[in-house]
Order: C-alpha cells, then structure tokens, then sequence
C-alpha cells in the first residue's frame, strides 16, 4: 500500500508504464514474410487472398499486421536466399507460394519456431510437406490447388468421345506433377 502523496503519484506514474509497454508491445503489428516463386496472375490472386482473408479477420496492413514479400522470378536457386532474408526479419509466419518454395522453406524453417502456411501446392502429401491430407504437420498448414482429375477425365471423354490417347506434360522432377500424372492413369481407364 502507497502511503504518501509521492509514493502514490509514482505508483501511478509506474502503472502508466507499465501499461503503456504493454499496450506498446502488444500493438506491434504481427510481421509475415510472403515467399514467391515469381509473379504470376494466379500466384499473386493467391497472396491477394490471403490479405483480404486476415482483412476480412479484422488484421488492418500496416497497423495489425506487415507483410514482406519477395519473390525469385522462377529460378529456384534463388529460394534458399529469399527464405534466409525473410526468417532475418522474424516474422510470426511465412506464407509460401508454390511446391518449391514451401519445401525449401520447411527444410530450412526446420525448428525456427516460424510457422509456414503453403499454397498453390497441388500434392502436399506427395511433396512431403504434410503427413497426410488430413492434418498438418508441426508448425505447418496450407491450401492444394488440385484438380478433380476424375473429373477433367470425364469431361474430356465427352468432349473426344473417340479419343484413344491422353498426353500430359509433366515435370518427373516435381513430386506436385508425377502426383497428378498418376491420379490421371488411375481415373483414365
């Protein structure tokens, strides 16, 4: 208990600050790194959702959260170094965008205490991000962009009922490509 008039007006003045460090802290707004693999209408429509949908959850840019985005026009030699600039910040969070990106960001986030949320990944489960499509896996989350190949299958068969041949083009060094090629000999026949 604060007896005199000093002690209580420094009390009071302590409490202020006390207060005031707290609220500063807590007004810190969240940072979040956006890795990219490059620029490209659906990727950048994938970012732009994801800040319209922290919007949307009441984060304003600039006050509750910031957003550093970066990006390795498509050369993944470059996302080992875009990762390492984006964890030098200390974000809450980094949302990466594509199969590659999220692989290396995992691989190089391992144990960071820096959450990723992946998109655009068509196969997680394929690309080794999560276990299964069940869950997540320690400290990551995210969206596929898979297709319904039964369906495209279909479609197709209507389209070229006489058709006798199917051709992908496929990448056999993407797990996110040998997934979908195999999905598709599965609903083909």
């Amino acid at each position: 208990m604060i007896s005199s008039k000093a002690g209580w007006l420094s009390g009071i003045v302590l409490a202020g600050s006390l207060i005031a460090s707290v609220v500063s802290a807590a007004a810190d707004p969240i940072r979040i790194g956006i890795a990219n693999f490059g620029e490209h209408p659906q990727l950048n429509a994938s970012i732009a959702g994801f800040k319209k949908g922290l919007a949307e959850s009441g984060f304003v840019e600039g006050k509750d959260v910031v957003f550093t985005e970066s990006h390795t026009n498509f050369d993944a030699t470059l996302v080992p170094q875009m990762i390492e600039k984006l964890k030098a910040e200390n974000p809450k969070l980094i949302y990466t965008v594509t199969t590659p990106v999220s692989q290396i960001a995992k691989q190089q986030l391992a144990g960071s205490g820096i959450n990723i949320v992946f998109t655009a990944v068509t196969d997680p489960v394929a690309a080794k991000l999560v276990p299964s499509w069940e869950a997540g896996d320690t400290g990551i989350t995210g969206s596929s962009d898979l297709q319904d190949v039964a369906a495209v299958m279909e479609f197709t068969k209507k389209l070229l009922p006489e058709a006798k041949r199917f051709g992908v083009p496929y990448n056999p060094g993407e797990a996110n490509d040998v997934a979908v090629l195999e999905k598709i000999k599965e609903a083909a026949p």
